[in-house]
């Protein structure tokens, strides 16, 4: 019998690590202060390491189906011209995986789906614990005590777990404040590319989401606290009904009540992220910028490593030092990445945002995707996305490589023989039925392999 661990929280962060634990062998209960597990919120973006973690427990194939594909995405000029462009397919070649723009309510319905019901406690608000004996205490405001082994805070950035385990951290503001929505089903059509714009002191991103619907977002410099003054519609139309279309059609889909404002804050990187049997994730250990959506893949991460650990380990407390080991240094890294990214695109200088749009015109592909790798980073495994003729995918893998692998069958879906290559340099192409192609990266000493499915399998190994 594993150790009996209590997730104090149920967002991403919590819910992910819930499913990780349990596909693991490891049972854990979910204890979210909220009535309902309602995310607030339009959509949120992830890069190819969230897809990485998601792949060993199972979801990256369902996460992947929720997101529309886009050809390509990357940072313009409030006039519409591109300052960078990243094509879809250099992404995947890369990294296996291109950027997914999902909603963020859906994917958290998808992961709480893999919970078990009786698992996840509603309406439990964590008030703190006691970690001075064998066991952890949890207490919550109904006067419930919850004993357990293992206990992880996901309770986000105004966590309650963190301010008793390492004291108090305040937040600071980044000096803009920042809007997400969702347009209605079938409102406007849907953009071909995924975009952020970047102006003087301002910028608006938006990306095709399932359903019909555009995630969009928008930010600007404001003091702290200006958007309780309810001009958020008009300061909307104000600083972007003049820019390129989509964006002011966008706006004016979009009804005012269904637009949520947030002031951007963030936290200086923490070294310690555990203490004897506690540990955290997510916002309530690195609260970071949105400027590289990588709040949700840094929390994903997170999860799975964390049950990886425990899983691995002996001992819960020798996990959790683990865990911690082997997480600190790249979600610092991505912190602060995170805050220059968002310092350079809110700047308001003429000179400077000219300079700024120069750099960012002149750079060339390949330093931009070095500059990504430090966030992303790289990964030495394949992972297919297999996708039926639209473009949707139907199932993805990963492996390790070498004789003896194979493409999964997706369920109702035809699948044909897996093909291996031989190792050559550069990528290479695999015809498939339809004129359709494969495509994959070679590491020394391995092989790639394909497979279809009546559609697509696109191969990649880094």
């Amino acid at each position: 019998m594993g150790p009996k661990i209590v997730i104090v929280g149920g967002g991403i962060g919590g819910l992910t690590a819930a499913v990780a634990l349990a596909r693991r062998g490891l049972a854990a209960d979910i204890y979210e202060q909220a009535p309902a597990l309602e995310e607030v919120g339009a959509g949120v973006g992830l890069w190819a390491n969230a897809m990485w973690a998601l792949e060993p427990v199972g979801l990256a194939g369902e996460v992947g189906r929720l997101a529309e594909r886009m050809p390509r995405q990357g940072i313009r000029r409030p006039d519409g011209t591109w300052l960078m462009c990243y094509p879809t397919e250099l992404m995947e070649n890369r990294w296996g995986v291109g950027f997914a723009a999902v909603h963020r309510a859906e994917l958290q319905r998808l992961l709480a789906d893999q919970v078990d019901p009786a698992a996840i406690h509603l309406g439990a608000r964590c008030t703190g614990f006691d970690d001075a004996g064998k066991a952890v205490v949890v207490r919550f405001a109904d006067g419930r005590e919850v004993e357990a082994d293992v206990l992880i805070g996901a309770d986000g950035v105004h966590s309650v777990v963190r301010a008793q385990l390492l004291g108090p951290a305040p937040l600071r503001y980044r000096g803009y404040t920042a809007v997400r929505a969702l347009t209605p089903k079938g409102a406007l059509p849907l953009p071909g590319d995924g975009m952020e714009t970047w102006g003087r002191g301002a910028r608006f991103g938006l990306a095709p989401a399932t359903g019909e619907r555009i995630i969009w977002y928008a930010s600007w410099n404001a003091p702290a606290g200006a958007g309780h003054n309810g001009d958020t519609p008009a300061r909307l139309r104000a600083l972007f009904g003049t820019w390129h279309d989509p964006i002011p059609a966008v706006i004016e889909a979009t009804p005012d009540d269904a637009v949520v404002r947030n002031d951007i804050y963030d936290r200086w990187p923490a070294r310690t992220w555990t203490r004897g049997s506690v540990a955290l994730i997510g916002d309530a250990i690195h609260p970071m910028t949105p400027d590289l959506a990588q709040g949700a893949c840094q929390a994903i991460v997170d999860a799975t490593t964390l049950a990886a650990c425990l899983a691995g380990a002996g001992h819960p407390r020798a996990a959790l030092r683990e865990y911690q080991r082997r997480r600190w240094r790249t979600a610092a890294r991505v912190t602060l990445f995170a805050r220059g990214t968002g310092r350079v695109g809110q700047w308001e200088g003429s000179l400077a945002c000219a300079a700024r749009d120069a750099l960012l015109a002149a750079m060339p592909p390949s330093l931009q995707f070095r500059q990504l790798d430090l966030v992303v980073g790289r990964r030495a495994r394949a992972l297919w996305l297999v996708r039926d003729d639209d473009g949707h995918v139907v199932r993805s893998r990963g492996d390790h490589g070498g004789a003896g692998g194979h493409a999964d069958r997706g369920q109702g879906h035809k699948q044909g023989p897996v093909t291996k290559l031989a190792d050559e340099a550069g990528p290479p192409r695999v015809d498939l039925p339809g004129g359709r192609h494969g495509v994959g990266r070679g590491r020394p000493g391995g092989q790639a392999l394909v497979g279809h499915a009546g559609g697509r399998v696109d191969v990649h190994r880094e």
